[in-house]
């Protein structure tokens, strides 16, 4: 038994309040609405989260936490908000290895990944009683999230599905023959014709860009040549699909796409703020971007700099029809309560409060006078509105969009969601144990490594069948062992 868990249950049961079989669930949490702190002493709640910082920031952000301390007094809770700062580098790796080591120790704290060996070793509280009790987080839960929290509870992320969308400028797309095939049947051939069409005209340099890796070219083109989930059954066994005949046929699809210059070139060295620039400025034609709100800042930024709405397109069809496959497993990103916070119903109840209607109309419309002016009941959005982007939920639930003049989201950022919604699909991994953890670290790297080898020309697409036999030295073949005894 996990050591804290044996003391606290050692409390309770000599205080008398509790009598607890072997292996059932601990008390859920008290009410989290009220009950909280009280006037002029209100409960401290420390929150951590990536690119929140009050240094940077500090005069939003000191607004923002007066809003919230408000808001939840109104309601009966009294808390001190203290948003803290992340530690230097590279947030998902510095910030669990700093927690962990107890650098940092906030309440409240969001993880963009690292974060199940934290739950593994106890780190992280269940939120599964919280969320039971709760009447404002269950009311703007979507499905994914409801089937991730309840495969791995120690994390939650209140927002759409992450799906990488394709788009392009909308006057560009209007001006391309082989626009009306590609809508009316997205094979990939008609993806290929569509790519040729945009390089031969000398509409870009690139049809298609992305930020280093191939995530967002994946979203586009994994289903349609078979890739429908992370783990499949291939000859008998259970592997992971990224070593499968599927894997290399898109790679060799890739790698086409590169020697004919339809892909850029530079892809390898771009980051995210190069690759950006590349599609606004007219070099590339064709990103991927996080349905809704990254989809959203692209097109006013698309609008900002050419003038032009962007245009959303289909994910590329085949064996099936989807954008990339959504891990339910768990959730990738997403704020978890640390178990050894003292303060844990006061943590629970700013997250509850942020999923409440004056919740979600601060989180998403942001600060008065700033972000939007009250004008005869109505939120009316200002020029600094588009600057502001949601520090908690970035769902667009919850949110009463009746009493708001101005643009929320864009046409091409709503569109961008129900493209996703139409074609969604989930995906069911298996969490690895721990021991098995830098196994499938080192075959993730092997994949980098020879996928963008292959896809770059500097090795054949006949190295894949290498490739596969030192996966499967580095781990595959130990980890498919282990999968065949957790799937049937």
């Amino acid at each position: 038994m996990n050591k804290k868990v044996f003391v606290l249950l050692a409390v309770l049961l000599v205080l008398g309040g509790f009598v607890m079989a072997a292996g059932s669930k601990e008390a859920a949490p008290a009410a989290t609405t009220g009950g909280i702190g009280e006037p002029g002493k209100p409960v401290t709640v420390t929150y951590l989260c990536k690119d929140v910082d009050p240094i940077t920031d500090a005069e939003q952000l000191g607004l923002l936490e007066k809003a919230i301390e408000e808001g939840m007094a109104k309601q009966g809770t009294y808390i001190d908000l203290v948003i803290l700062s992340a530690p230097t580098g590279s947030y998902a790796t510095v910030v669990p290895i700093a927690f962990r080591t107890a650098q940092i120790n906030p309440d409240l704290i969001y993880f963009q990944g690292n974060d199940q060996p934290l739950a593994q070793e106890g780190l992280l509280e269940d939120l599964t009683p919280y969320v039971e009790k709760s009447v404002n987080v269950k009311a703007i839960m979507g499905d994914h999230t409801k089937a991730a929290m309840k495969n791995y509870p120690y994390l939650m992320w209140l927002a759409p599905a992450r799906v990488q969308i394709p788009v392009m400028r909308s006057d560009w797309f209007a001006k391309l023959k082989s626009g009306k095939a590609l809508l009316e049947n997205p094979t990939v051939d008609n993806y290929y014709a569509f790519f040729k069409e945009i390089k031969e005209s000398g509409m870009a340099k690139w049809a298609i860009t992305t930020d280093g890796g191939i995530l967002k070219l994946d979203s586009v083109f994994n289903h349609a040549f078979g890739l429908t989930a992370t783990i499949v059954k291939e000859n008998g066994k259970w592997v992971y699909s990224n070593a499968t005949q599927a894997s290399r046929d898109k790679l060799a699809f890739y790698a086409k796409l590169y020697k004919e210059g339809l892909l850029d070139n530079e892809y390898v060295t771009k980051t995210w703020e190069t690759m950006e620039q590349s599609f606004y400025e007219g070099s590339a034609a064709f990103v991927s971007g996080t349905a809704g709100d990254v989809v959203n800042v692209y097109n006013n930024k698309m609008k900002e700099t050419q003038g032009v709405d962007l245009f959303v397109l289909p994910p590329a069809k085949g064996v099936s029809q989807a954008y990339q496959s959504i891990d339910v497993t768990k959730e990738s990103r997403g704020f978890a309560i640390n178990s050894d916070s003292k303060v844990k119903d006061a943590a629970w109840a700013l997250l509850e409060y942020m999923a409440g209607p004056e919740g979600r109309k601060l989180d998403k419309l942001g600060l008065e006078g700033i972000h939007y002016n009250v004008e005869g009941g109505k939120y009316v959005l200002t020029k600094q509105f588009p600057s502001w982007w949601a520090k908690f939920w970035p769902t667009m639930n919850g949110l009463d969009t009746s009493t708001v003049v101005g643009e929320v989201l864009s046409q091409p950022a709503i569109d961008s969601l129900d493209a996703a919604a139409k074609y969604f699909a989930a995906d069911t991994n298996v969490l690895l144990p721990e021991d098995l953890l830098p196994a499938k670290d080192a075959m993730d790297k092997l994949y980098r490594e020879y996928s963008t080898d292959i896809i770059r020309g500097v090795r054949p697409i006949s190295d894949f069948d290498e490739f596969v036999t030192k996966w499967n030295a580095a781990g595959g073949t130990k980890i498919s062992e282990y999968l065949a005894t957790v799937l049937k």
